[in-house]
């Protein structure tokens, strides 16, 4: 195991601690709501949602997270600025704890800063990334409103290995101005986040897993990644009993990640959580007793 000697910084979102010395905090885990076909959601245009449904799966979610004593965010999904509106709307006060905001459009996650700021909860949305394809115009309303904490992506479309994702993050390989930590930084976000940027086992998915360890020991901030990313990828229809087979694999990343020193983890839909939570405190578990000494 191991212990970073650059001084690791620790972030409060939404009440919620993240980042620190491996075995020292426990991991931060984040479950997506409002993804694309989720039972809850009855227009994704327009963000109505079956309420009773998801009061039920925020409840169950609240009870596994207090029972686990597991520190937890949402990853809120939208396609559009009204459904923002209405999922952030709809969970924040149900639910403690960081909210990111996520979608496929620049307009859509702009949105939910302008919602949360106007509803007075920016202080708990974290925006969903500070990567390398920003554009011009989505860089200047971050700079004319920047959010308190963001999640910078290290994914490099021309190097899916380790120094790809790390040069990304330092000083954007050639492909962008400057490294997306000092772009975040130049923006004013207070509070940044390292998403090392799984994609496909065949895009060296695990080298994301190698780089939580590499920009931790570089830049002391809270790290992470989504390895479910790459388990949803996988081809397992040669099992016998591939959903099975898929929903073992997928406990499985949340404890390699754990044990490859993140902060953070994103395990993909919320329901995932009654798998994903129990391993998170068994993983946190071994990683307290295995770094007691150092």
């Amino acid at each position: 195991m191991y212990k970073f000697q650059t001084a690791q910084r620790e972030h409060v979102i939404g009440g919620v601690k993240v980042g620190g010395q491996p075995g020292r905090r426990r991991t931060m885990m984040v479950g997506s709501l409002f993804y694309p076909r989720h039972s809850v959601v009855l227009d994704p245009r327009q963000g109505t949602l079956d309420l009773v449904k998801l009061k039920d799966r925020l409840n169950d979610h609240l009870d596994l997270v207090k029972s686990c004593e597991c520190p937890s965010g949402l990853m809120l999904y939208a396609e559009s600025k009204e459904a923002a509106r209405s999922y952030l709307e709809a969970v924040c006060d149900a639910v403690p704890g960081p909210l990111f905001a996520d979608s496929g459009s620049s307009e859509v996650r702009l949105s939910f800063l302008k919602s949360a700021r106007e509803m007075g909860i920016l202080d708990r949305v974290v925006y969903n990334t500070i990567n390398a394809g920003l554009s011009g115009e989505e860089m200047e309303a971050l700079r004319a409103c920047p959010p308190v904490n963001a999640v910078v992506l290290a994914f490099n479309p021309r190097g899916d290995d380790v120094k790809g994702r790390i040069y990304m993050l330092e000083n954007g390989d050639d492909l962008i101005p400057q490294g997306l930590v000092q772009t975040a930084e130049d923006l004013g976000i207070e509070k940044v986040l390292v998403d090392t940027a799984v994609t496909s086992p065949d895009l060296s998915a695990g080298s994301a897993l190698r780089s939580i360890l590499v920009a931790k020991a570089k830049w002391g901030l809270p790290t992470g990644c989504a390895l479910h990313n790459a388990v949803e990828c996988l081809n397992l229809e040669g099992m016998k009993d591939p959903k099975e087979a898929r929903r073992s694999v997928d406990s499985s990343a949340v404890a390699i990640t754990i044990a490859a020193g993140a902060d953070h983890v994103v395990y993909g839909p919320l329901e995932y959580a009654k798998r994903a939570l129990p391993v998170a405190t068994f993983a946190d578990m071994m990683m307290e007793q295995a770094t007691r000494d150092l």
